[in-house]
This record gives C-alpha cells, sequence and structure tokens, in this order.
C-alpha cells in the first residue's frame, strides 16, 4: 500500500499514517490483489449515517482496469445503516471527478486551501445511498 500510495500522490501519507488507519475501528480498509500483489486499496471510515472515503488508490500500472471501480462499489454495500457516501478529492484530479460522477457521486460543495501543502481546493462529493 506504502508504495501504490507513494507512486499516486504527490504528498503521500506515511506509514504512521497507514497503521493509525488500519486500527480505526470505524474504519473498514479493502485492497484488490491480482496474482498474489496489492494493486490498489480504499479506506472508508463509517460515522454516524456516512461512510467517508479516506483514501483510494490504485498502482499506475493496474489504472483503467476498473479497480477503483470496483473497490468503491464494495465499499459503499449499504445494509440500511448508512444514507450517504462522501469524499473530498482535488480540484485537479480531472480523471478521480469524473470516475466519481459516473458512479453517482454529485458536486456538493468546495473546501478552499483543503490540500494544505500546495493550498489547493477540495471538491466535496457525495452519494445519496438507496436503502436495502
Amino acid at each position: 500500500m506504502l508504495a501504490i500510495e507513494r507512486f499516486s500522490f504527490k504528498y503521500p501519507w506515511s506509514r504512521k499514517s497507514f497503521e493509525i488507519e488500519l486500527k480505526k475501528d470505524f474504519g473498514i480498509s479493502l485492497v484488490a490483489v491480482i496474482n498474489e500483489k496489492v494493486v490498489g486499496y480504499l479506506i472508508e471510515w463509517l460515522i454516524a449515517d456516512e461512510i467517508h472515503i479516506a483514501n483510494l488508490a490504485v498502482h499506475p500500472a493496474w489504472r483503467g482496469q476498473g479497480i477503483a471501480k470496483a473497490l468503491i462499489q464494495k465499499g459503499i454495500i449499504n445494509d440500511g445503516n448508512f444514507s450517504w457516501v462522501r469524499l473530498e478529492v482535488r480540484y485537479s484530479n480531472i480523471v478521480a471527478r469524473s470516475l466519481y460522477a459516473k458512479l453517482g457521486f454529485v458536486e456538493i460543495d468546495v473546501q478552499k486551501s483543503y490540500y494544505v501543502q500546495d493550498n489547493e481546493d477540495a471538491i466535496i462529493m457525495a452519494k445519496r445511498l438507496q436503502i436495502n
């Protein structure tokens, strides 16, 4: 996961950040494995009636093959306890924003200077979940 994180982001999460995430009792982590190698991951938090996607990445060699879409779809299966799924995405990340839009997410707000390292805005995207 660390290698994928470093390949994927200008300001990657640290090993310590991942260790903290994996210990959270309100967090869920999913990995995509192909040929016994982790090729992608999703980290989400379950808070009140919301699923919050905290981190998602796919190794560059495996992008464009539906792995991120599959991780998101698996991560937002609703057991009736959640009304929304929400995330923040960099304004400049057009590929991710397009994927989220195709999955039914809508842009609901802008968080100015959310990414403090380079002062970039985040687009807040959300999707209303169907109760099964």
